[in-house]
């Protein structure tokens, strides 16, 4: 997912009055299992309702926006995001190559227990995407290209070694690395959560202090960091979590996070990405 052009240069009063709408007529219809759009006249009444003083502009473009959040969600989103089974299939034909052609990334373990700690099939389609791109620009098989488990914080250095920026939690990946870099990425694979959970829904939040850092150190130094969050699993985003999928593209629309990479997107749109920011 990338951001709506007709809405980038929103101010922060109209994400504000967009969270206001749809906490107050509701995020999806459980009955239809689809996300819900707004009509004007629904708008104007829990404007009239609450005294929100919103003119005719803001609500019509607020249903504008609504529209496209649902498309976007319904249409495109729900056939992204895989379950278990299908994200399984997918890295059993992608491992095949790590194996063949000695790739360095890691293949991590999920933190489930039992029969469900297994690879953490997303984490692992990722890297070997990166591994892959990465050696196809570069032609280098002799190092990674990338860090594919940051153990550390991000920092941002001027021509002089200074720091001049830090950010206050560690990422799933980067690129090159965490000096100063170009790209980083988070991810959230739940396949086997039964709940839609607080630690899940912190994520989200955390996602969002992750882009107002990288926002507030861009404003200040000019360093541009693309920030991507992958997600997936299909019964906890779309069954559980509606609602924390149209905050993501709130997110998204406000320039909080520069892309969200759901599911099976991965295969095409993260190879893509890679090309342009290492070759841009």
């Amino acid at each position: 997912m990338i951001a709506f052009k007709e809405f980038e240069k929103e101010p922060t009063e109209f994400w504000a009055f967009i969270r206001f709408v749809s906490e107050t007529l509701g995020y999806s219809k459980r009955e239809a299992h689809i996300v819900k759009d707004y009509t004007y006249d629904e708008i104007s009444k829990i404007c009239r309702k609450y005294r929100v003083n919103a003119s005719d502009d803001l609500v019509n473009k607020a249903v504008t926006y609504s529209r496209m959040r649902a498309n976007m969600l319904n249409h495109f989103v729900e056939s992204m995001l895989m379950d278990a089974q299908e994200a399984n299939k997918e890295f059993l034909e992608w491992v095949q190559l790590h194996r063949l052609h000695n790739y360095m990334c890691k293949l991590p373990l999920n933190k489930q227990k039992g029969e469900m700690h297994q690879t953490a099939f997303f984490t692992a389609i990722i890297n070997i995407i990166a591994e892959k791109t990465i050696r196809e620009i570069t032609g280098n098989i002799n190092e990674l290209g990338f860090d594919d488990d940051p153990r550390n914080l991000t920092y941002i250095w001027d021509n002089e070694r200074r720091i001049i920026g830090a950010t206050s939690r560690r990422f799933d990946g980067a690129y090159p690395n965490t000096e100063s870099p170009k790209l980083v990425w988070e991810i959230k694979e739940y396949y086997y959560n039964k709940s839609f959970g607080s630690r899940i829904a912190d994520g989200v939040y955390e996602t969002q202090l992750d882009g107002f850092e990288f926002n507030e150190i861009y404003n200040r130094t000019d360093h541009k960091v693309y920030h991507v969050l992958f997600i997936d699993a299909y019964h906890t985003w779309w069954d559980l979590g509606k609602s924390y999928l149209c905050r993501l593209v709130d997110a998204l629309n406000s320039g909080v996070v520069d892309e969200v990479i759901v599911g099976r997107e991965v295969l095409t749109r993260w190879p893509e990405l890679l090309r342009s920011i290492i070759l841009g």
